[in-house]
């Protein structure tokens, strides 16, 4: 059986990995253009800050492919021929497969803009994203940073970090409304002005102007008319997937362009499957939409595996939980944190029976929100100290209550020895 495997980040090499422990005479042939070996991607940004060189992201040595045997195929493919199962990459040449998994990721959402096309506008999602922004972020230099979501708050950081004046352009009311409710955002964005970060709220961009040498000199604001000086542009308005190479493959691909996929991670091609950020899921609530988290694609490779190897496989994934960090803020959410922000700027009603605790801890950037659907707590939203996500998700699976929750907080945090502890201010409030 010859095995293909389309990507090499974590859902294409955890696939890799799961069909070699099952079957040690197989052909796993693994195809990237990015990079030879597995890499962080979310460790890019320590790249890029020069915290860590590109290897110092690859959690396994470089020798693993020749140890598990497998075939690395280092190109670009250019189209997909499901008739003869067969991958056509680019300067000719074939990849053909028994059966084959489409794991190839996602990219940049491109900057939708007049004077958006041309140099000096970047995305930060791919190693060759952030080869071009390495070349080109010049100490003393200005940055406008669009797009109010994690990426872009890690650009804001590595190019100040750099030496860069940053202006960071948000269009909706508060920062991040699909995770942060308009308290936590105040204090992430008072948190980024600490750092000095000319932060933009419910700033809509108009047009991307350009000097008389083609590059970005100005961004202007549509609402004002404001004229935001700068030299390069980081576009960070989130991913789409980077299926490109399948028009006219035949392969259903939904209206945003991932593939279309069934309970095990079927494509509609024969012996085809898809996993990752390029792969269309069914959510918990039925929707359908990509899962464009680093732990869905570990997860969603695992399972597309046992797929190919004939098990009977439904994937859903698990309650929700992810962590990341605002500059030097912590931030660790797990379970049921509802959106209170809509697309159109308009605030959200509460869901029915929802309440939510929360405090702000006096003097520190950090708070704490927990959600309540009756007495039982549904999810966590944790900003300004380390929390271990696996008790939280433990507590929510076991139906726990608010008193009994807050009593046994402290068990949940990192750093004991030198963070401050959990403690109920009398400033907290249900509401």
């Amino acid at each position: 059986m010859r095995y293909v495997i389309l990507g090499n980040g974590v859902a294409g090499m955890e696939a890799a990995l799961a069909l070699r422990r099952r079957d040690e005479t197989a052909q796993v042939a693994i195809v990237s253009e990015e990079h030879d070996h597995f890499f962080s991607r979310p460790a890019l940004m320590y790249v890029f800050a020069g915290q860590l060189a590109l290897k110092d992201t690859e959690p396994y040595d470089r020798g693993l492919y020749e140890r598990m045997g497998f075939e690395r195929v280092r190109g670009r493919v250019a189209s997909f021929d499901t008739a003869a199962r067969a991958l056509v990459m680019e300067g000719g040449g074939r990849v053909g497969y028994d059966r084959l998994l489409i794991a190839c990721g996602s990219k940049a959402r491109p900057a939708p803009w007049p004077g958006s096309d041309g140099p000096g506008v970047h995305g930060f999602v791919t190693l060759r994203d952030l080869e071009r922004l390495d070349a080109e972020a010049k100490p003393g230099g200005r940055a406008v940073v669009i797009g109010g979501g994690l990426i872009g708050v890690e650009v804001a950081e590595i190019l100040k970090d750099r030496g860069l004046h940053v202006t960071f352009v948000v269009r909706e009311s508060w920062y991040f409304p699909l995770a942060l409710d308009t308290r936590e955002a105040a204090l992430v964005a008072e948190h980024m002005g600490h750092h000095g970060i000319d932060v933009r709220l419910g700033a809509n961009v108009a047009e991307i102007l350009r000097g008389g040498d083609g590059r970005p000199r100005a961004v202007r604001i549509a609402e004002s008319g404001e004229e935001v000086a700068c030299d390069l542009v980081a576009c960070c308005i989130g991913v789409v997937p980077n299926t490109g190479f399948l028009a006219g493959s035949g392969l259903a691909l939904s209206k945003g362009g991932a593939i279309e996929t069934d309970d095990a991670l079927r494509a509609t091609a024969p012996d085809v499957w898809a996993a990752g950020d390029c792969a269309n899921v069914t959510w918990a609530d039925g929707s359908r939409r990509p899962e464009p988290l680093w732990y869905t694609a570990r997860d969603q490779g695992r399972a597309a595996a046992a797929s190919m190897l004939g098990d009977e496989v439904r994937y859903r994934r698990g309650t929700w939980y992810n962590s990341a960090k605002f500059f030097d803020l912590e931030w660790t959410t797990a379970g049921f944190v509802p959106v209170t922000l809509n697309f159109d700027n308009s605030e959200l009603p509460r869901p029915d029976g929802v309440r939510e605790w929360f405090q702000r801890v006096p003097g520190r950037f950090e708070s704490q929100r927990i959600v309540l659907k009756g007495e039982r707590v549904v999810g966590f939203n944790l900003l300004g100290s380390r929390w271990n996500h696996e008790p939280l998700l433990s507590w929510i699976h076991e139906r726990r209550e608010l008193p009994w929750v807050l009593k046994h907080l402290p068990e949940a945090q990192f750093d004991e020895e030198f963070s401050p502890r959990f403690a109920v201010w009398p400033t907290a409030s249900v509401a």
